[in-house]
């Protein structure tokens, strides 16, 4: 069995761990971070015998074969080249990187290290977005004419809610965009297997002070502590029009600060014989219409194959910690049947680093955007300062 190391122990890394051991492929044999209490709560709480704040000696484990980077944005390209240099295996949270020449960076070092490096774009493992995906690819909706939806969020409406991804120093420029719009932007693009060509995008900042805790273990410990207000540039609300390659056009809108949605994802895809519609907070039917007819279809069996791990019947509903298992099964069937990694994107099973760079561009294409009130297309966008 193959061993993992997960790095970063808020939000995102214990579901990490859990949905490594539900591949069936691995047992995650270490957790690493930098607050030292939280590291002994998460690791009894997640039965992991092993927590460090010493993420060089999880490096230099010849042991462990696999690191996820659950950190904040500004560390992942570090702690990603250092486990890639250590000859790990990686998977990496979004956004992978600030910029996209350190994105094309762990690209290239990926590449020469003969490592497989995954991004965790969750979505894509849903049974029905796969299924969406087949529609397209089988010529079910027609040639695409509009590919439109929504990423909101209300977890920051309040200038009492506060979070690091509002910190440029450990966020990056983007807010709103870089957390949840680079998951729309990477599940339209997988669905309708179009790339986004350009973007004309106008972002907002709603909420444009926060009051930030003083005292991060109180937090932790449930305790209210006292609070410094803090001025936010990041956004927090975004439009955004897109142009496909190959002629769709189609818009999203990412927000944060809309009371009441609480991860609403939502794609729709508009061809010349049907519309399709997926929304994640009923991730189970897929709503399928044309002039003549209206269908909801809904998850049955063989949706998505397990390589023999159990499918869970029809009715038994699957949520997002299933999609990431999913998401990371065939990851690490690679890795643990010594394949050569992908050479490119489209051969994989799973997201690379490819697709991360992608996103980051989208990133600096929409900010670029909004900065000169103009069309920009990714293949033009730089880099953007995080200051």
């Amino acid at each position: 069995m193959l061993r993992a190391a997960v790095i970063g122990v808020g939000f995102i890394g214990p579901h990490h761990v859990d949905a490594i051991r539900r591949t069936g492929y691995a047992d995650v044999v270490a957790l690493g971070g930098t607050d030292e209490r939280q590291l002994s709560l998460r690791a009894a709480a997640l039965g992991v015998a092993r927590a460090t704040r010493d993420v060089a000696s999880i490096l230099a484990d010849q042991a462990i074969d696999v690191v996820h980077i659950c950190t904040p944005n500004a560390s992942h390209v570090e702690l990603a080249r250092a486990a890639l240099e250590a000859g790990k295996h990686v998977v990496v949270e979004k956004p992978v990187a600030l910029d996209s020449s350190s994105a094309d960076g762990l690209v290239a070092l990926a590449a020469a290290r003969r490592r497989h490096a995954m991004v965790a774009f969750t979505y894509r493992g849903y049974p029905m977005v796969r299924r969406a995906r087949r529609l397209v690819r089988d010529g079910e909706l027609g040639d695409l004419r509009l590919i439109h939806g929504q990423y909101l969020q209300d977890w920051l409406s309040e200038e009492s809610d506060y979070n690091w991804r509002v910190d440029p120093e450990l966020g990056g420029a983007s807010g709103a965009v870089a957390d949840i719009g680079c998951h729309w932007f990477d599940t339209v693009e997988f669905v309708s297997g179009r790339r986004v060509e350009a973007v004309f995008a106008d972002l907002a900042t709603v909420v444009s002070g926060r009051d930030r805790p003083v005292d991060a273990a109180a937090v932790e410990a449930g305790v209210e502590p006292p609070t410094t207000r803090v001025a936010v540039v990041s956004e927090d609300a975004a439009v955004i029009l897109v142009r496909f390659e190959g002629g769709p056009i189609g818009s999203c809108v990412v927000s944060q600060v809309s009371p009441g949605h609480k991860n609403d994802l939502v794609i729709e895809l508009a061809g010349r014989k049907r519309s399709m519609c997926w929304r994640q907070e009923s991730p189970e039917r897929l709503w399928l219409g044309s002039r003549a007819s209206l269908e909801t279809l809904v998850r049955t069996p063989d949706q998505l194959p397990r390589s023999g791990v159990p499918e869970l019947p029809a009715g038994h509903p699957e949520g997002w910690g299933e999609a990431l298992s999913d998401l990371l099964r065939p990851f690490y069937a690679a890795v643990a049947r010594d394949e050569e990694p992908p050479s490119v994107a489209a051969e994989a099973d799973y997201p690379t680093l490819v697709d991360g760079a992608r996103a980051v561009r989208f990133v600096e294409a929409v900010l670029a955007s909004t900065r000169e009130q103009r069309w920009v297309s990714l293949a033009e966008a730089k880099p953007t300062s995080p200051t």
